[in-house]
């Protein structure tokens, strides 16, 4: 890992005199986004293609599908970093690296495909297990337990599916507190397309149960499973097939919302492009925040060019989804495949576009920051990375966590080897909460507020009212409350 204190220094400093700026006008800040810092595998080696990347607050997961280690060639692993020390000097630094016993350590497993994390648990996806001509795939469950400094990552499960062979079961994961949804490409016998499957846990427990749904109108080929995101609510989850034909064209793709009804998942919208055309791929990547969905279509076409792509915005009202915008780049390009990557939380999506060309080289690869404003989508800003090269495929991953956001760049060629991969971690002021100090995200710094940050008082683990990053929670902790407290309209 190449940390870059001075970078973090300057974001830090410039949070702490922006507080009053950014409650009073977060949407204008939007695009002042800097790079923190570069995050590279601390055993980094050619050809690791690390850079599926998932975030939680101040923990950072990543894959690296192609790592070589204990298990044989390409088994794959995931690497944790978190974030520690005051504002000014927050640096990101390795954790653990994540290997499972027994299965999860075999050759051309590919584990780190596909990574989510939430709080102390992540999951790990592993689409190729057993091996590779029999690709039944499995996703393993890691928890995190100690006191900070002296924390470790245990594997608490092993989730498979419930048919045979070549599901591809792992390919795609999301997490949300004990709920955890796992994508697979085929059911096995079955002409549904593809599968997902819920697992749950109870609170408190290790054992995760399960339970599979399909398509409505799913077909073999449809691959479904493909991408998978699930809202924190925990309530609604989204599921792309990427190669579904229908109105739109042979593998237009499409995407399938279901919703909890106690303690079954049932299907309730089926979300296309209006202007869907053949071979567009709309749903290979999906986020979801609420009552808003981001669908990608990597390679649809439109003035920008052919493969130039873009992303659609859905929102819900009652039960009802309809799409609310249409996302191409500024700059769009042929080939660039924008909508590869996207992450949502509340008004600001990240897209990436992983072969976008720009003065970094060929497919060097970029991200673009958009907001809401009422109905109206603005783009306000264009990640590259400041170390940028021909192939790097920047923005092939990306994932947002209040004002922070992380960017993969699988082929990146760095200390480790050709290909070996990053990840790059930007502070964009304004995109997240409007306050730092609004503990419970209802929009103003108040009572509500204070009682949350004295029930954390001497907190020594991560708890949401430790401000300045450093545990416990404690009277630094309250300056900085009681200081946002006007300036946010408490």
């Amino acid at each position: 890992m190449n940390a870059q204190p001075d970078s973090a220094r300057r974001i830090g400093l410039a949070r702490i005199a922006t507080i009053a700026a950014l409650c009073a006008a977060p949407a204008s800040l939007g695009q002042l986004c800097e790079e923190q810092q570069k995050l590279t595998a601390s055993d980094a080696a050619p050809d690791d293609w690390f850079g599926d990347v998932a975030i939680d607050g101040n923990t950072i997961v990543v894959g690296a599908r192609q790592d070589d280690n204990a298990g044989g060639s390409n088994a794959g692993a995931a690497y944790v970093y978190i974030r520690a020390g005051p504002p000014g000097s927050e640096v990101w630094t390795q954790q653990a690296k994540l290997i499972g016993a027994n299965q999860f350590t075999l050759a051309e497993n590919q584990a780190g495909v596909s990574v989510a994390v939430s709080g102390d648990t992540a999951l790990v996806g592993a689409f190729l297990w057993p091996a590779i001509n029999s690709a039944t795939g499995t996703a393993y469950i890691f928890v995190r337990s100690g006191t900070p400094g002296n924390e470790v990552w245990t594997q608490q499960a092993a989730l498979f599916p419930a048919f045979g062979s070549f599901q591809y079961f792992g390919v795609s994961v999301a997490l949300e507190g004990d709920t955890a949804l796992v994508g697979s490409l085929s059911a096995f016998g079955l002409n549904v397309g593809g599968a997902a499957y819920f697992f749950a846990r109870p609170p408190g427990g290790t054992t995760w149960t399960g339970q599979h749904v399909y398509p409505s109108d799913g077909v073999p080929g449809d691959q479904f499973g493909v991408a998978v995101a699930m809202s924190p609510s925990q309530d609604t989850a989204v599921v792309g097939a990427d190669l579904e034909d229908n109105a739109g064209g042979i593998d237009a793709g499409s995407a399938y919302v279901f919703v909890r009804s106690g303690d079954s998942w049932v299907e309730q919208a089926k979300l296309t492009a209006s202007d869907g055309a053949a071979i567009d791929q709309f749903g290979r990547q999906i986020a979801i925040d609420g009552d808003t969905i981001v669908v990608g279509a990597r390679l649809d076409d439109h003035a920008g060019g052919i493969d130039a792509g873009s992303a659609y915005v859905f929102t819900r009202n009652g039960t009802v989804w309809t799409q609310q915008a249409k996302l191409i780049a500024s700059d769009a390009e042929a080939g660039a495949q924008f909508g590869f990557s996207p992450a949502l939380a509340g008004d600001t999506v990240i897209i990436g576009a992983h072969n976008d060309d720009h003065a970094g080289g060929a497919d060097a690869g970029a991200t673009y920051v958009f907001t809401r404003a009422g109905t109206v989508w603005t783009q306000q800003s264009k990640l590259t990375a400041p170390d940028a090269a021909a192939g790097d495929a920047f923005g092939g991953s990306a994932a947002l966590s209040g004002d922070t956001t992380v960017i993969g760049a699988y082929f990146d060629n760095n200390a480790g080897g050709s290909d070996a991969g990053s990840a790059y971690v930007f502070e964009c002021l304004g995109i997240g909460p409007t306050c730092p100090a609004d503990l419970n995200g209802d929009g103003t710094v108040d009572a509500a507020d204070l009682a949350q940050l004295l029930g954390d008082w001497n907190c020594a683990a991560r708890c949401v009212a430790d401000l300045d990053g450093t545990a416990p929670v404690n009277a630094a902790d309250l300056a900085i409350l009681l200081g946002a407290w006007g300036a946010c309209g408490g």
